[in-house]
């Protein structure tokens, strides 16, 4: 910590969707610590109530965070409700002074029960903090399939969430949705979703004949299925041609696609995909893949 600065000066509070007048020095400490910008993300909407913010303040400025998001998490085919840690940082000037530490005790001691579901993504670097707190992690895996796919003449419609009744359709089709998968999976995280397809180069296809969405992404000749959202099974084979405006010969999934895909291949996902901590998930079966587009 710096000199100048005791630990009395130490402030703890909790940022939540209503305290606005905190949100853009979160923004700003999370902007610096990881380069990511929230701000278009919160003016969309993205900011709601399951989203608070464990924060150590000096003055009026935040210096230690864990963001938590409360969700309903699918585990073998239960729904439990859980949360997931996103935002863990300290500002490189009060690092190595147990704020993290602290944070995290108070996270984990304010959840509904002691065993309560936690799920963090790590960033390499911090691999050995986790554990100390009842975290262990869990080896994830890729699915894809070899595939020679002509597109259609048109692709499938997007889902721009510039627009408001864009969001307000893919927000209630997210609640309406099931959940991807069955194994490890999660429901309804539209506000996590919207800041992917705020954020980063995926995009959201509309399947109104479907009642269904499908998010991906395309480099080179492999198209990745980030995911499905859908309010009944359909044959995703069949809709294949309208995700692509260009020849495709790997199919990949951003998630356990045993329900839409069950002959996909399986492998080892690199570690370089965000090492997954859980917490209270004693039973977890591999292959898994918690969906990409549910992670903070």
């Amino acid at each position: 910590m710096p000199a100048h600065v005791s630990l009395s000066a130490l402030r703890r509070i909790r940022i939540r969707a209503a305290d606005t007048e905190w949100h853009g020095r979160f923004f700003g400490f999370v902007a610096d610590v990881f380069g990511i910008d929230f701000t278009l993300w919160a003016g969309r909407g993205g900011w709601r109530p399951d989203y608070d913010v464990f924060a150590l303040v000096v003055g009026d400025e935040v210096v230690s965070t864990i963001g938590r998001t409360r969700m309903r998490l699918v585990v073998d085919g239960e729904t439990r409700i859980g949360f997931q840690l996103g935002a863990v940082a300290t500002c490189a000037d009060f690092r190595r002074r147990g704020l993290s530490r602290q944070l995290m005790e108070e996270v984990i001691a304010e959840g509904d029960d002691p065993d309560q579901p936690i799920i963090l993504f790590a960033n390499d670097g911090v691999l050995g903090f986790y554990p100390r707190f009842g975290f262990r992690r869990v080896q994830q895996q890729r699915f894809g399939v070899a595939i020679d796919l002509e597109p259609a003449a048109a692709m499938a419609p997007v889902c721009d969430v510039a627009k408001p009744d864009d969001r307000a359709w893919l927000a209630d089709l997210c609640a309406r949705a099931r959940p991807v998968g069955q194994c490890f999976a999660a429901h309804d995280y539209y506000p996590i979703l919207l800041w992917h397809l705020t954020a980063r180069p995926v995009i959201a296809l509309r399947f109104d004949e479907l009642d269904a969405a499908i998010v991906v992404t395309l480099r080179g000749p492999t198209l990745t299925i980030r995911d499905v959202l859908a309010v009944a099974p359909f044959e995703l084979r069949c809709v294949l041609t309208r995700l692509t405006p260009r020849r495709v010969l790997r199919l990949e999934f951003g998630f356990d696609p045993q329900m839409w895909w069950p002959d996909a291949e399986v492998s080892a996902a690199p570690d370089d995909d965000g090492p997954l901590f859980v917490r209270g998930l004693p039973g977890l079966r591999a292959p898994l893949r918690f969906p990409d587009l549910a992670q903070t």
